[in-house]
């Protein structure tokens, strides 16, 4: 099984949102019908209608299919869920541990909901029709019963299906692991879908497949957005005609550390109806108050929170239209792109115009009539006032493009920006926009190294390989090559090496509260010896030929980030700034402590705090605070073993602990059936696995 696709067994519980509380299952069932052979299904396929086509796929891809919601961008400052099921964001299933619209990432200010790709057409047979990966729902479960895409199937080729590999790569070779030639950005995520296999049977496939491409990049210039990048395949078999292209999203703005969106039953529950939204525009289509000086190409919607939280949530979310191939061609006097916000559950209930429930003499304009209507709904009109705080949902569409015939191919890219406020995000935008116009091209400087982290009393050892310019012959390496990153790293823009220095950065605490840059504390700056800038000098090899930095005077079990910034020289040569890596390039969060205990380092083994008391410093700030509550064991062998036991003997918790370059280990006091544990008396028993020494101890636990 390719490595791009991990079966997924578990289940996310669906988030509680507006009173509800339902579990989102990550798998699927298999559809009536799917117990036909193989070979009958491939003789239906070429003989069948458009439905008969689509049963043959949905047999396919319930045997091969494996959706993901589990990838999310993570070299930039905005974390972006995106998934191969015609959706981004995850509803805020993930109970804290995955973002589903971040930003900053790891600071629990959430921006997005859901959000869903919309695609509408007209068919030969004169239908109008709208497939969409995400509508109005109040809990990502429910949005499973009206989403209209799936997952391509895996790639299969015993049996004839050539199928679709979810790709998450980078294009910085010192990402061994993820590292492609072929990938556009620092992180560069490929995902497959069509409007086969879709959970709603009411629903009439238009026949399209897609491929998302989700760009992220981690020079600071560029990490506050990600490009969504769509490729549409007609797979009909017949033309389409008039097509149209949005990009849906229910977004809402709030801090998920202070306000608690899992539970609908918290003390301070999330409010999901107090955000403001917008549009801008250029002078051409949209008034003079939505239009953006010196940007006059911006289509844009966007959204956040009218009080900031009260200095919680001050941030904004964009999304930008960045272009499309071939260009729409619309009717004169219309703008090519519409705009249109609603208040939450008042998403037109059919594709094509249909008949008001309420009022059977009133027809009313279906999914198809509002992506295509010109419209753009900002400010205050005599029937809606769009500038009022409220729970809107909004959509920006463009076309028409009036034929895609059989097989050929639609693109259209938006970008989900974000902005500590309205003007930063209007400047992130316009990167984005540059980004797309230069082929998704960013120009930037030498790459973070990777980093590896031991540790002993108080201390963290951060080192890194320095690159080299020689191979093991002494022959020169190319220069497109990661062996020579990062200080002997050749520069695009010049063709000359570009290293100057590092600035290793650290922040205390789980969550970064604002940009990383900005927030954490520069505990070190090497530059060097060349005549630029400080001439500091660079860190010190080890005996095995690596950088090293040690960081003393910390506290043993308490959580920081660390991160190693490597950063160019001004080129006033070539009138280049300095550039320089991303924080989350290789920003890790570590827990200082003591070695790992050896015959050179022999130790008592201990826990700490002991007793334990809730409310600790050593509790994290995840909403779920069970899930945040953390001890320390520490004197332990790199192989140990340790089993904590009630005073009647009941086996509580296993912890396996295999690191040779630390001597703790963390427990979030669950049981081994992740059950909270009570308040007591207990017992723990730690056997070093290589020499079979066993060390008893007590600790206590009080709540």
């Amino acid at each position: 099984m390719p490595s791009g696709y991990e079966q997924i067994t578990t289940k996310i519980s669906g988030t509680a949102r507006r009173g509800s509380d339902v579990s989102s299952d990550l798998g699927f069932s298999s559809p009536v019908g799917c117990d036909m052979g193989l070979k009958d299904r491939l003789q239906s396929k070429k003989t069948a209608t458009l439905i008969g086509v689509l049963t043959v796929l949905i047999c396919l891809s319930s045997a091969y299919g494996l959706p993901r919601k589990d990838l999310f961008t993570n070299v930039g400052l905005l974390g972006l869920t995106v998934t191969n099921l015609g959706y981004n964001g995850s509803g805020w299933a993930g109970n804290g541990s995955q973002p589903s619209c971040e930003y900053p990432i790891f600071s629990n200010v959430e921006h997005v909901f859901v959000a869903g790709l919309w695609i509408g057409a007209e068919t030969a047979d004169g239908r109008r029709l709208v497939s969409t990966g995400a509508q109005d729902n109040s809990t990502l479960s429910a949005g499973e019963e009206t989403r209209e895409f799936n997952d391509l199937p895996q790639p299969d080729p015993d049996n004839g299906v050539e199928g679709f590999e979810v790709r998450n790569w980078s294009n910085r070779q010192i990402d061994e692991d993820r590292y492609s030639p072929r990938a556009l950005a620092t992180q560069h995520i490929e995902l497959g879908f069509d409007d086969y296999r879709q959970n709603v049977t009411s629903h009439t496939p238009i026949g399209v497949k897609v491929i998302l491409r989700a760009l992220a990049w981690s020079a600071p210039f560029a990490d506050d957005f990600v490009i969504l990048d769509y490729s549409i395949i007609n797979v009909s078999g017949t033309e389409l005609s008039n097509v149209y292209v949005g990009y849906w999203n229910d977004t809402s703005v709030g801090n998920t550390d202070e306000t608690n969106p899992y539970d609908d039953q918290a003390a301070v529950g999330w409010n999901y109806y107090d955000d403001l939204n917008g549009g801008w525009g250029p002078s051409e289509w949209v008034p003079e108050s939505a239009t953006v000086e010196g940007d006059d190409r911006i289509w844009m919607m966007y959204e956040h929170d009218a009080d900031g939280e009260e200095g919680l949530a001050t941030s904004w979310i964009g999304t930008r239209l960045l272009g499309s191939e071939p260009t729409p061609e619309p009717e004169p006097g219309t703008a090519p792109v519409s705009y249109n916000a609603w208040t939450f559950r008042r998403v037109p209930a059919q594709d094509d115009w249909f008949t008001n429930p309420d009022d059977p003499s009133e027809e009313l304009p279906g999914k198809y009539q509002l992506m295509s209507n010109g419209a753009f709904t900002v400010g205050e009109t005599q029937a809606v006032d769009y500038s009022a705080v409220g729970n809107w949902m909004g959509i920006l569409s463009t076309g028409p493009f009036p034929s895609l015939a059989p097989n050929d191919t639609l693109n259209v890219t938006f970008a989900v920006v974000a902005g500590v406020d309205s003007l930063s995000l209007l400047s992130n935008s316009k990167v984005a926009q540059k980004a797309y116009d230069d082929n998704f091209s960013i120009v930037a400087g030498p790459p973070s190294p990777k980093v590896d982290f031991s540790y002993n009393d108080n201390s963290v050892i951060i080192s890194w390989a320095p690159g080299d310019s020689l191979d093991a012959s002494g022959a020169p390496l190319p220069v497109d090559s990661g062996l020579r990153s990062p200080e002997h790293h050749i520069s695009e823009t010049t063709a000359r090496e570009d290293f100057q220095g590092y600035r290793v950065l650290r922040y205390q605490g789980t969550i970064i509260d604002g940009i990383p840059e900005e927030v954490s504390t520069l505990v070190a700056e090497f530059d060097k010896v060349d005549g630029i800038g400080f001439d500091t000098g660079l860190p010190p090899l080890n005996s095995e030929g690596m950088r090293e930095f040690v960081d003393t005077n910390l506290l043993d079990g308490f959580p920081y980030w660390y991160s190693v910034i490597s950063f160019s020289a001004l080129d006033v040569e070539e009138g280049l700034p300095e550039f320089r890596s991303g924080f989350h390039e290789n920003g890790e969060l570590v827990y200082p402590g003591p070695a790992a205990a050896g015959s050179g380092n022999p130790r008592t083994v201990g826990v700490y705090p002991n007793p334990y008391r809730t409310g600790s410093l050593f509790d994290s700030r995840l909403g779920e605070q069970e899930l945040g509550r953390k001890i320390w064991f520490t004197g332990l062998a790199p192989r140990s073993r340790v089993q904590v036991f009630s005073l009647v003997g009941e086996l509580v918790k296993t912890i396996e602990h295999d690191d040779p370059g630390s001597g703790q280990h963390s427990w979030n006091l669950l049981s081994d059936f992740d059950r909270v544990i009570a308040t007591g008396l207990y017992i723990y028993v730690v056997e070093d696995l290589a020499t079979g020494e066993i060390q008893r101890g007590k600790l206590v636990i009080i709540k």
